[in-house]
Parts: structure tokens; C-alpha cells; sequence
């Protein structure tokens, strides 16, 4: 294979920064005046208009001027790991993709990925099959294909084009993509792969409808896809047919079998070092490039029965397999020569493997920060976790799962509660971040029990430093579903309407949850990590970002994110803008993509039905809400950064609107002339604005400086 005829592009970073430039960013400023013009102008607006005039408001309030700025923020080391610089730019870059989705369906993104309860379903092969369905949502993308990647293409003249599709949010961009290619190059190759390819076959029930999702693709490579990637890359170099590989799919039209010939599992003992250098990491949201690495495949437990990952057959997880410690070390040697920041991409990674692997790095003296995930075993004693410290090991991140333990027994999670903070606390005090993860609502946990998971980590919390608690879902390939009378549950079935069956229904048979109960244990889980942002911010559970601030701030970082008391000299600006509210047609009375995801939600656990875009927009467009007429007092609502509307008291956002140009405590007490039973109460809404993220604070370069000296001494400690 002739490697220099391969050209590898990031297409997520591109097309999203094709975004910020200026032509994109002034046509769809225009288009957002003139459609809010339009709406506002009729007597009634249907449901879908009325979440699009929301947008509209909210995009017509956005700074797209920092926009710039705020991408810098990310590149540039010192603004990076200066929070008070960072948290605004994640803010505004979340805002703008939020308001791509005008482009779009109107609030389809949630963050950087996609929402799996817009007016789409991503479990339905029918509305992933639908072109003009996932042409639409990926619309907001589809200028920077149109204008670069397929004049790229066409002056490049590929033979073959392959979609790599790791995540569900993914997929209809990808589809999407490869649509828009085979219109345009009828002759070209495409081919398709990736985690997400091979859930999509996986979980489909009508596997006869596989290529009717991928319809662009002359084959699929399902699985582990090394070999099978480059032997298809060969026949097309070398000009010959198809013929059957196993792990690949091929498009019916080939004439070749619709059935997966075989599953088969590489042996990564001779798979070469990665090959990184063909990505442009100037283009990348962050300040230094950051690589995975994987020096292991499956599972060596194999056994929790919440697990289903993977082309896995009988077992929650593939085949377990590991490299030769020495072969790891030889890749880390030539990787280390350009990245220092590496994650080892693992289910999860074997003590005494990662325990030799540690010793040789120390003895090679390879210098790398790492970060995996690993079992709680009681394994890891504080002399085994200083040797992972002085190896690079910057961060973990473990599933505890529960601080139940009936429920760990239940999941064969092979820990014990005592034990796993006992291993907490040994990476801790090695000065290794421990990223924790764990979920409520397995099958027969009471709401005690449920509590018993909070309750562990809030008495640890001084010892783990992102993480929380998610809810379960039941996925077809776990021994859950596989064995419910083992579990009490009963009427295990998919959703009326998915048929790409991701998760399943079921029924408990402890039914000791009131709405009371629930409402308590969600406030209590979002209290568990009240500060950063998810994936792939910082805040998120390994993310890239999350491990830089790992290395820089150590087992300490949670402080830097938390909110700090203003002094009166700190210049302080409003985190938003104040809007007037629309005469005719009053933001409080307009719906809004909760009510959307509401309907998922209620379709779901009432009806059991996953509903698909036709329905979702017969449902929307009955919800009419006709035009006000009068002259009621115009109401303000405060949009604050992140793009949340908030009503807000007439003594706020007075406050607001005079830290609306940035300005000092001090100046404002001045200006007002403030007395002292006023300054009490200025003081009480000061916090709360703090505490709601309603303000921030404007860091001086004094400030840029103590953060980066703070990071210094964390680091000669």
C-alpha cells in the first residue's frame, strides 16, 4: 500500500471552523433578521415556528464578534488554563453551535453532539434512511462540503473515500456526507467504518435494511478494522474485484453475499505504531495535540452484566487481548518523540500489565503524561500508584458504578464498597485525578439504595475530581437482557418505532420511586459536579481537556473551576444580554425544544413508542399559538451566554445592564452612591449573579500570571 497516495482529514474540525468565517458568519445574520421579519410578521405560529422564533431571539442577542477570540482562547496556552478566560469561550462556542441548528432542525445539537431527542430519531433506519431528513440535519455543515471537500476531492481525484462513524451523533452527518459524494462522484469508492457502523448492524433488527441506511456505501467494515480496511484499499489499488474479507459488508449491488462472512478480532501484536502525522493540530481546539493509544482490546473481567459493548457475541465485551509490554513501550518511544499527552484507549487496562508497563517507562525514561481506565481493584496500593504517578499517569478514570453493595454483587462488579475508596484514596494521595463514574436506577435498587451511590460520593469528594452519577439503560447484548427473571424485571421489549434498538424497555419489579423521590435523587446527582462542562470540555470524564487540566492543576483542579468572591477592584462584565420580550408573540407562551424533549420522554414511558420525525412534526404543527394584540408592558428576559432565557427581577437586570460594558465593583458603589442598607442588598444579588453564572469576571494579566504560577508550584510540589 502506497501510504503516500492517503490523505487523512479531520472533517469535524473543519467543517465546524468553516463556520466562524466571515461569509458564513454574515449570510447567516441576514438570514436570521429576515426569518425572524417573517415569523414575526404572521397572525398564528405553529409549534415548529415557535421554537424557531426562540432561536431567532436568542441569535439576534449573540456575539458573533468573540467568536474569534474565543477560538483563540483555546489555542493559547496561558488563556487556556486561566478558567476565567476559558469558561466564557466554552460558553459562546456551545451558544453557536446550539444556534447552528437554525441551519438545521432548531436545537438539534446538545453541545458538540448531537441531541438523541430533537425531531429526529436516531433509532429508526427509517428516518436514517431518509436523504432529505439527514440532508437537513446536517445542513449547517454542508457549505463547507460543497465548497472544499468536494472541489477537494474532484481535484485530488480519489479512487476511495472512507467515512470513519465512531459516535450515534455522527451518523447523520456521515450518511449525509456520503450521499453528497456519490451524487457527485457516481464512480467513486466509499466505504464506511467505525463504532458506530457496527452498532448501527448490531442492533438493527431487519438487518435486510442495513444498506438502505448506508445506501452511499459500496461496503461497511463491521468490527475490529485494520485488515479489513487495507485489503479492500488493495483491491482497489490494484484493480480488482470485490470479493469476500472478512468483517466487510458489501453494498448488494456488488453481487457478494449480504450476510458478515465472519467476525474476526485482530491480533494487535502486529498492528504498527499509529501514524498521527497527517493531522493538522493547529486546527484543533486546544492547546497541545493530544493521541490515543491502545495497548489492549477487551476486557479481562468480562463480566459486569450491565455491559454490552462491542461486537461482543455471548459476552459483554469483546475478547480479551493484550500487546507485549516491550512492543508498547518500542510505540510509546515513537510517539512520545512528538505528543506528550497520550490516553490509552482500553475498556479497560489489566493491573499487572499497566503495573510492568509503568516500570519500563520509568526505565526507558519515555517522558509522556498517560491516562486510562482501570478497575478499583484493592491492587492498587499507594506504592503501586506512586509508580504510576512517576510514569506519566496524570489522571484515571474508574466505574465504581454503585455504593450499593447488593447492587455491586447484582452487577458482578467483583468490588467492594470499603475497598473502592480505599483505592480512591491511594491514587489521590500518589497526586493522580480520579475520574468516577457510576449510575442509579439498576434493576430492583431501591431509592436507599440509590442514595447509598450519592451518599459514597459526596463522603469522597474531596478525593475524586470529575465524574457523577448517570441513569441505566438496558441494551440488547447485556446479561441483563438476556437473563431478566435474574434481575426481577419483566416485559423486556423495544420501543414501538426504533428498530436500531439501542435500548430496551423493561419493567422493575421494586417500584419504590415517587416523582418526590426521583426529583430529589436528579437534583442530588447534577449537585455531584456542579462545576465544568461534559465532553469535551473541561469537566468532561476524559476528555482531552479534562487531562491538560489534570496535569497542570493536579488533584486540586476542581478548586479552579469553582466560583470565586470579587474583590472591588475586579472588573466584572455581564455573561449575557438583556432582550425585550416579542409583542405579539410573548417568549413565555412560545414552546421551546424542552417541550420536544418532554414529548420523547412521555411517548417513551407512557406509550412506549419512539417517535419518528413525521410524527414529531404532525404533533408540532397542531400546537398553534395565534398573535397578541394591545399594549401590555414590555417584559426583559436576560439571555445569558450559554444561551438560556432567564426572567429575571427589575433590581437584577438593572445590575445587569450596568455591567453590561464591563466595570468595577467599586466604580458601580460610586456611581450609585450607594447606602448601606442598599449595599446589603446589592451584596445578596451580587452572589446569587455569581452563583447563576449571570456575571464574570474580566481576568487582568496579574491574573493570567498567578494562575500560570499556581500551576508551577503544583507542579515543583
Amino acid at each position: 500500500m502506497n501510504v503516500e497516495h492517503i490523505d487523512i482529514l479531520d472533517t469535524n474540525i473543519e467543517a465546524f471552523l468553516y463556520t466562524v468565517n466571515g461569509e458564513y458568519l454574515t449570510n447567516f445574520q441576514e438570514d436570521v433578521r429576515a426569518r425572524r421579519l417573517e415569523l414575526e410578521s404572521k397572525p398564528q405560529l405553529n409549534g415548529l415556528e415557535q421554537v424557531e422564533l426562540l432561536y431567532l431571539v436568542k441569535a439576534c442577542a449573540f456575539d458573533y464578534e468573540g467568536l474569534e477570540q474565543a477560538i483563540q482562547v483555546m489555542r493559547n496556552e496561558n488563556l487556556f488554563y486561566d478558567y476565567h478566560h476559558y469558561q466564557p469561550a466554552v460558553e459562546l462556542l456551545l451558544s453557536w453551535v446550539d444556534l447552528l441548528s437554525l441551519q438545521g432542525f432548531v436545537g438539534q445539537f446538545d453541545g458538540f453532539s448531537l441531541s438523541p431527542r430533537s425531531l429526529f430519531n436516531l433509532q429508526s433506519s427509517g428516518d436514517m434512511g431518509n436523504h432529505e431528513l439527514c440532508h437537513r440535519i446536517a445542513n449547517p455543515f454542508h457549505p463547507y462540503f460543497e465548497n472544499v471537500l468536494l472541489p477537494l476531492i474532484q481535484k485530488n481525484e480519489y479512487r476511495v473515500v472512507g467515512i470513519n462513524v465512531t459516535y450515534m451523533a455522527q451518523l447523520p452527518f456521515a450518511l449525509s456526507l456520503g450521499r453528497l459524494i456519490r451524487n457527485h462522484f457516481p464512480n467513486i469508492v466509499i466505504l464506511f467504518g467505525g463504532t458506530e457502523v457496527s452498532d448501527v448492524w448490531k442492533y438493527l433488527l431487519d438487518k435486510s435494511k442495513f444498506f438502505c441506511v448506508f445506501d452511499a456505501a459500496d461496503a461497511c467494515v463491521i468490527g475490529e478494522g485494520e485488515q479489513a480496511f487495507t485489503q479492500l484499499l488493495k483491491l482497489v489499488e490494484n484493480n480488482q474485484p470485490f470479493r469476500t474479507i472478512a468483517n466487510v459488508l458489501f453494498n448488494p449491488k456488488h453481487e457478494l453475499t449480504a450476510e458478515l462472512p465472519v467476525i474476526q478480532y485482530e491480533d494487535i501484536a502486529k498492528l504498527p505504531t499509529p501514524d498521527y502525522s497527517q493531522l493538522d493540530w493547529s486546527l484543533y481546539l486546544s492547546p497541545e495535540p493530544f493521541v490515543y493509544y491502545s495497548p489492549s482490546r477487551g476486557c479481562y473481567w468480562n463480566k459486569c452484566t450491565f455491559c454490552d459493548y462491542g461486537l461482543n457475541g455471548d459476552s459483554p465485551t469483546s475478547p480479551w487481548r493484550t500487546n507485549q509490554v516491550d512492543k508498547v513501550v518500542d510505540d510509546l518511544s515513537i510517539l512520545s518523540k512528538k505528543y506528550k499527552f497520550i490516553y490509552f484507549s482500553v475498556d479497560v487496562l489489566s493491573p499487572a500489565t499497566l503495573l510492568h508497563l509503568a516500570e519500563e517507562i520509568v526505565k526507558r525514561k519515555i517522558d509522556i503524561r498517560w491516562g486510562a481506565e482501570i478497575r478499583l481493584e484493592k491492587y492498587w496500593s499507594k506504592e503501586r500508584c506512586d509508580l504510576l504517578k512517576a510514569s506519566g499517569c496524570t489522571a484515571i478514570s474508574v466505574g465504581f458504578e454503585s455504593g450499593n453493595q447488593r447492587i455491586l454483587d447484582l452487577i458482578n462488579k467483583g468490588t467492594q464498597v470499603h475497598r473502592v475508596k480505599e483505592t480512591v484514596h491511594s491514587f489521590y494521595n500518589s497526586g493522580i485525578g480520579v475520574q468516577i463514574m457510576g449510575f442509579t436506577h439498576f434493576p430492583s435498587e431501591r431509592y436507599e439504595e440509590a442514595m447509598d451511590s450519592i451518599n459514597f460520593l459526596m463522603e469522597s469528594r474531596d478525593y475524586w475530581t470529575f465524574g457523577g452519577l448517570g441513569t441505566f439503560a438496558l441494551t440488547p447484548g447485556a446479561i441483563v437482557a438476556k437473563q431478566p427473571s435474574d434481575f426481577g424485571i419483566t416485559n423486556v421489549r423495544p420501543y414501538d418505532g426504533d428498530d436500531i434498538i439501542r435500548n430496551l424497555h423493561f419493567e422493575d419489579s421494586v417500584q419504590d420511586r415517587s416523582p418526590e423521590t426521583e426529583h430529589i435523587l436528579s437534583k442530588k446527582k447534577q449537585a455531584l459536579n456542579p462545576t465544568g462542562f461534559d465532553r469535551p470540555w473541561v469537566g468532561g470524564t476524559d476528555s482531552a481537556h479534562s487531562f491538560f487540566y489534570h496535569d497542570r492543576f493536579g488533584t486540586q483542579v476542581r478548586a479552579i473551576l469553582e466560583p470565586q468572591k470579587p474583590e472591588l477592584d475586579t472588573i466584572v462584565i455581564t455573561n449575557g444580554n438583556v432582550v425585550d420580550d416579542i409583542g405579539k408573540f410573548p417568549i413565555e407562551e412560545l414552546l421551546s425544544t424542552r417541550y420536544i424533549s418532554d414529548l420523547h420522554a412521555a411517548y417513551r414511558k407512557e406509550q412506549l413508542i419512539g417517535l419518528s420525525h413525521a410524527q414529531l412534526v404532525d404533533i408540532l404543527t397542531s400546537k398553534v399559538l395565534p398573535s397578541k394584540q394591545g399594549s401590555e408592558a414590555v417584559k426583559q428576559y436576560f439571555i445569558r451566554q450559554d444561551n438560556t432565557i432567564h426572567r429575571l427581577t427589575p433590581h437584577v437586570i438593572e445590575l445587569l445592564e450596568w455591567f453590561q460594558n464591563a466595570n468595577s465593583l467599586r466604580a458601580y458603589f460610586e456611581d450609585q452612591k450607594t447606602p448601606e442598607a442598599d449595599r446589603h442588598l446589592f451584596e445578596r444579588l451580587l452572589h446569587v449573579c455569581i452563583l447563576k453564572n449571570y456575571i464574570r469576571f474580566v481576568p487582568s494579566p496579574h491574573h493570567v500570571d498567578a494562575v500560570a504560577n499556581h500551576a508551577s508550584s503544583y507542579k515543583q510540589h
